[in-house]
């Protein structure tokens, strides 16, 4: 087979684009009946390209003189390049033969048919003998779009190296964050340690000088009660009334002393406590270190870390369970409030039935609910152990989760309002709606203790019903976020800079449960629209997720932001989801 590869200057024309091309000869009139075969003899006078095969009908049938040659004879011929199926018409595999300059198309000759009445359909072979292409051109745009694609590559390689270099070295930062708060805690404690040495020893002593006197008066008790039982056995009647007399005033003295040693009390225990800082710390757990990426860098004030801006989520369901009445429950269940504990267990409230339950990751009960003797309406996890429900009418109460899922009731709180939903503000307080009451959000201590929001927040000039408005609160963005049901409305209170905004869209309709959602977003069910609206703080609307269930009202996400809860309020339809939570970085 007559054969050559291009390794010179030919190398450039093709081998930058398509690599190394075959060159060789084919004979031409099998390859007008698409039959490809290696051409053998060349005739100068046709220059034209023959096999075996063709060679003798050639001479014979093809009138003129005809000087056949081999073909490696012919060293001045032009040879012909395997194109390599480019010349073949994609379409319909045919020879390329036209070229369509009304649609810029390559035609073979079955796509003449369809641009026959085309302005102007060019043969390629009369207009390639007209017109050279630029292909110096066109390989120097081809070399240049090369260089870009390289650099490119190398970018992205630098990219990734130095996202792992990024990681070692976020690692070590934190190493080293971790170290330095743990040096922090040792040099405290010893602090605390040796204060608390230096206190017992000096109460020590205190209570030595206390105890020393109290022997002296007990010494001295016995031997005047020694000395009574011979006077009262032995004595005249004169020394037992003389004795009597001396005895009153010595008891007076003595009586005396007792008291003073009586009033004097101290502790048999030392406590430890820390700082807010400390327990807000430990309260967001492993969100208290967050990632920034992209330049982004936010400071947020209850957290040692920086946040990043929001982003949107996606929602996968993990698992899905109807809520019918069962056996147990006198009506059909409406969980009215949720929230996760530290711990990953889900506890719900049910309106209807009274109760509190926990729930694990398959949403199957776990141990004995507990009943209230008013209707729930909201819980909120203020710790490990600690949950906070509000109930119809002024009160609520604090109950204790053990790790074998014990609910106790610790301690009920009356309450100057009604309150509706419950979310933390910080450890030690805890932000309420309300409802009958102008001040549509309140502040309540764990001790109970009721507060307002600063006055320069500017609530709506209404009162609202039990279900029609609820609130949640984020903490790292001072933003209390209330809905309105009847106004299809999500209002954000800036309540450092008493700002605020109304949000409303298309995709909010009757908002009903609100919670903090990942990078301190906000999620609100909207009912009318079975669907989570997901926003920002600043009342930007991040994503819209549809969930298969009608009237979705109750919501909370966990305590890690990777797993969300929700319920409906659908009567005889009732359900409850849960979804993990992922973020879309792109």
């Amino acid at each position: 087979m007559a054969s050559r590869i291009f390794r010179d200057s030919n190398k450039d024309n093709a081998g930058d684009f398509i690599g190394e091309s075959a060159v060789t000869q084919s004979c031409e009139p099998c390859m007008k009946t698409n039959i490809s075969k290696t051409a053998t003899v060349f005739c100068k006078d046709c220059d034209e390209y023959l096999c075996d095969t063709c060679k003798n009908p050639h001479t014979v049938y093809k009138p003129g003189q005809h000087n056949i040659i081999n073909v490696q004879d012919n060293t001045s011929a032009p040879v012909i390049i395997d194109m390599k199926g480019m010349d073949k018409c994609h379409e319909h595999a045919r020879k390329i033969v036209f070229f369509c300059q009304d649609h810029s198309k390559l035609c073979c000759l079955s796509c003449v048919h369809i641009h026959r009445k085309c302005d102007q359909l060019d043969e390629i072979a009369q207009v390639s003998r007209q017109t050279r292409p630029d292909l110096q051109a066109i390989k120097q745009s081809l070399i240049k779009l090369r260089t870009e694609a390289d650099a490119i590559i190398a970018e992205c390689k630098q990219s990734e190296t130095g996202l792992n270099e990024s990681i070692a070295k976020i690692s070590a930062e934190v190493d080293t964050m971790k170290d330095r708060i743990i040096q922090l805690f040792e040099e405290a404690k010893q602090k605390l340690i040796s204060e608390a040495i230096q206190f017992q020893t000096a109460k020590v002593k205190r209570i030595g000088n206390q105890c020393d006197a109290s022997l002296k008066v007990k010494e001295e008790l016995n031997n005047v009660l020694s000395m009574f039982c011979f006077v009262i056995e032995r004595g005249t009647p004169s020394q037992q009334y003389i004795y009597s007399e001396q005895m009153k005033e010595k008891r007076k003295t003595i009586e005396s002393t007792i008291d003073e040693q009586r009033k004097i009390t101290f502790s048999s225990t030392m406590t430890v406590s820390f700082p807010k800082q400390v327990t807000s710390l430990l309260e967001m757990g492993s969100n208290s270190i967050k990632l920034n990426y992209d330049g982004y860098k936010t400071v947020d004030n209850s957290s040692i870390s920086l946040s990043s801006p929001p982003w949107p989520v996606t929602l996968e369901l993990l698992v899905s369970v109807d809520l019918p009445k069962t056996g147990d429950n006198v009506k059909e269940p409406f969980l009215t409030g949720l929230d996760f504990l530290h711990d990953g267990r889900l506890v719900a409230v049910d309106n209807f039935n009274w109760r509190c339950i926990i729930l694990n990751e398959r949403l199957q009960r776990l141990g004995t609910p507990y009943k209230f003797k008013y209707h729930p309406y909201s819980v909120v996890c203020v710790s490990h152990d600690t949950l906070c429900v509000t109930w119809a009418g002024k009160a609520v109460c604090l109950l204790s989760v053990s790790t074998d899922n014990t609910i106790t009731l610790t301690r009920k709180i009356k309450t100057s309002s009604k309150f509706r939903s419950i979310c933390c503000m910080s450890p030690s307080n805890m932000v309420v709606s309300t409802y009958e009451d102008p001040r549509h959000a309140r502040i309540i201590s764990m001790d109970g203790v009721e507060s307002d929001f600063d006055h320069s927040l500017t609530f709506p000039m209404k009162t609202y019903k039990p279900d029609e408005s609820n609130c949640t609160y984020v903490q790292s963005k001072n933003t209390l976020v209330l809905t309105d049901q009847l106004a299809h409305t999500v209002y954000m209170y800036d309540t450092v800079n008493g700002t605020s905004r109304a949000v409303t869209n298309e995709n909010i309709q009757e908002p009903r449960g609100a919670c903090v959602g990942p990078g301190d977003t906000v999620l609100v069910c909207s009912e009318n629209n079975n669907s989570i609206v997901h926003l920002s703080v600043d009342g930007n609307i991040l994503g819209t997720y549809p969930v298969n269930m009608k009237l979705p009202s109750s919501i909370c996400v966990s305590k890690d932001g990777t797993r969300l809860a929700v319920s409906n309020r659908l009567k005889g339809i009732k359900k409850l989801h849960v979804y993990k939570i992922s973020p879309v970085m792109s």
